[in-house]
């Protein structure tokens, strides 16, 4: 038996890294400045008092372009060139197990300066070693090959010289011709690199991330001004925020900023949130390092205890992960308690449905917030703070059809009464039920209206008895009842209230008319399989002149009920409920009875 290698081809592995690996196309200019950035911590190691550089410039012309990266770390030895840049996947810190292993350096996977060869067909490489002072050049080329040399250099300082000669008709890659496109990608990775990061940007000389790179020390952070954090927000994100809290989780390995959207967004919106793993841009769209429900907030934070996957652009699902997301959402309940009153009513006027969302979820939370959450009443959106000062019992509804049903009838009798129909409202106000506070939460079903509703005198009940009964016969096929009442208003002739199954039954029976005839089939099945919905009522309010009118003038039982007809569709479209065919064609025909009645 005999062992062989695998062969690889470097070619193939390029197309990998550029179409497969990695999302951003430049990302080679990330990888060069973590090379510089690992090698400078490196020297640190040795060296704490240097102060880290790391200088990149475009030179040459449109037709032959060069990009140089130079830093000044600990630089290469030609034992360790060979070791690390000649073997694919190795690293230059020699770790193998690097899943559970401390992030003392961004770097893990040894293929970094191998994404240089998706913009050039040759990289140069000439480093100078701190611990032997020997200066040794690397060239490299797409096809796979490689050389070495030693060049005798006197006292040249330790550090590393990465140039590459872009290829021609690079697609993609305006910031290979363009100083200022590179300068920003520089900043976009590097904004939080403690190590200053130089350029030439039009003949001037400019630190890239010249202030930006104090954010990322906790300390510093504390101790900056609002300004400077609102100043530090807009240049990273983009974003002209209003305000901000500091968040930071238990081990203290990951803090950061959490900028409140200025805008309502949506609650299924892409979240945003900027991440740096040891101060290393890793991806401004991270999904799972803080909890979904803080859609609201755009986040710049900085760790050194996640685990990034291979592409260095998100991190590993894993129980840190987990751990992490949830001590920020802590970290971000308790940034939300230490805002002013007037900026947590601001931001709940922006938010509030996120804030419902985790106040439904949260009882803790919720009675920290729930004075300022925006409910629909029948005076229209009012804080629930506001909604308590005003009586003693407020009455709430569990869908927005309910709420219509009965709102006449409520505003007639005083009620105070919510819509809970919205999203999270009818939990976070069951929830409220349950707390000790001066306000009952009633529910109330619209059946349960029907007791403001009062009933005929004997003496009326002989007077239209006989016509209710012989109008019910005619009014059977849409499965309503027709009864005479007394209430509030007087100006309302009709209310029209049936229950959730009632609803249920109108809506199916509704998409099996609009159905083909398979699907109408299959509802027909199911209906057949439901038990039979208890019948809708339409209530005729004897205290309104015009239903007064009407049953106390000579009109046969046939107009009496054409008009009710009428009254029962006007009910329905008011009520904002669609009309079945029935209901339909009984529109159209009393339209006609009543023209010929003119």
């Amino acid at each position: 038996m005999y062992t062989n290698r695998f062969q690889v081809n470097l070619s193939g592995m390029i197309d990998i890294l550029s179409n497969h690996l990695y999302d951003e196309k430049d990302v080679y200019i990330r990888e060069l400045l973590q090379n510089a950035t690992d090698a400078i911590r490196a020297r640190k190691k040795i060296e704490p008092m240097i102060e880290g550089n790391i200088h990149v410039s475009l030179s040459g012309g449109d037709d032959a372009k060069t990009l140089i990266v130079e830093d000044n770390g600990i630089g290469l030895t030609e034992a360790e060139v060979h070791a690390f840049l000649a073997t694919i996947a190795n690293s230059s810190k020699g770790e193998k197990n690097f899943v559970n292993q401390a992030n003392d350096f961004i770097g893990r996977f040894g293929i970094g300066l191998l994404s240089c060869f998706i913009v050039s067909d040759e990289i140069v490489m000439i480093s100078t070693s701190q611990k032997e002072g020997t200066t040794t050049e690397w060239r490299g080329k797409a096809d796979g090959t490689y050389s070495v040399r030693k060049i005798g250099t006197l006292e040249r300082e330790p550090g590393t010289q990465v140039f590459l000669r872009l290829r021609e008709g690079l697609d993609g890659h305006e910031e290979c011709y363009d100083e200022s496109l590179l300068a920003e990608v520089l900043e976009k990775y590097g904004a939080s690199l403690e190590s200053a990061i130089t350029m030439e940007v039009h003949g001037e000389e400019r630190v890239i991330n010249d202030w930006t790179r104090t954010f990322a020390d906790k300390g510093a952070l504390v101790g900056k001004s609002r300004d400077e954090i609102l100043a530090f927000g807009e240049r990273v994100l983009d974003t002209h925020f209003e305000d901000y809290f500091l968040i930071e989780n238990e081990s203290a390995r990951t803090f950061g900023i959490a900028y409140i959207i200025p805008y309502t967004v949506q609650m299924n919106a892409v979240r945003r949130q900027t991440v740096f793993l040891n101060n290393m841009f890793v991806t401004s769209e991270a999904r799972d390092v803080v909890p979904d429900w803080a859609f609201f907030t755009h986040c710049v934070i900085w760790t050194d205890e996640l685990q990034p996957v291979a592409s260095r652009e998100s991190f590993y699902k894993n129980e840190r992960l987990k751990e992490v997301s949830t001590e920020l959402g802590e970290a971000l309940k308790t940034g939300i308690e230490m805002l002013s009153d007037e900026a947590l009513e601001k931001l709940l006027r922006t938010h509030y449905l996120g804030f419902k969302a985790l106040a439904s979820d949260d009882a803790k939370f919720l009675r920290l917030i729930y004075p300022y959450l925006p409910f629909r009443t029948l005076r229209g959106e009012e804080k629930l703070a506001d909604i308590m000062e005003q009586t003693d019992t407020i009455y709430y509804t569990y869908s927005v059809d309910d709420f219509r049903q009965i709102t006449d009838i409520a505003r007639a009798s005083g009620m105070t009464l919510i819509n809970g129909g919205y999203s999270y409202d009818t939990p976070i106000l069951q929830e409220l039920a349950s707390l000790d506070l001066a306000v009952s939460f009633v529910l109330i079903d619209p059946e349960d209206m029907t007791e403001k509703l009062m009933p005929v005198s004997a003496q009326e009940e002989a007077m239209y008895g006989v016509t209710i009964t012989d109008m019910n016969k005619r009014m059977a096929e849409f499965d309503v009842t027709v009864e005479m009442k007394h209430f509030e208003p007087a100006t309302l002739p009709v209310i029209f209230i049936h229950s959730a199954a009632t609803q249920s039954s109108r809506e199916l029976e509704r998409a099996k008319e609009e159905s083909n005839a398979v699907f109408s089939d299959i509802l027909a099945s199911i209906q057949q399989e439901q038990a039979p919905a208890p019948l809708a009522h339409l209530y005729l309010n004897l205290d309104n002149p015009l239903i007064k009118r009407l049953f106390t003038s000579n009109k046969t039982a046939e107009t009496l009920t054409v008009i009710v007809n009428v009254l029962y569709i006007q009910a329905l479209l008011l009520g904002h409920y669609p009309l079945k065919k029935a209901e339909m064609d009984l529109m159209n025909k009393n339209m006609v009875h009543i023209l010929e009645m003119l």
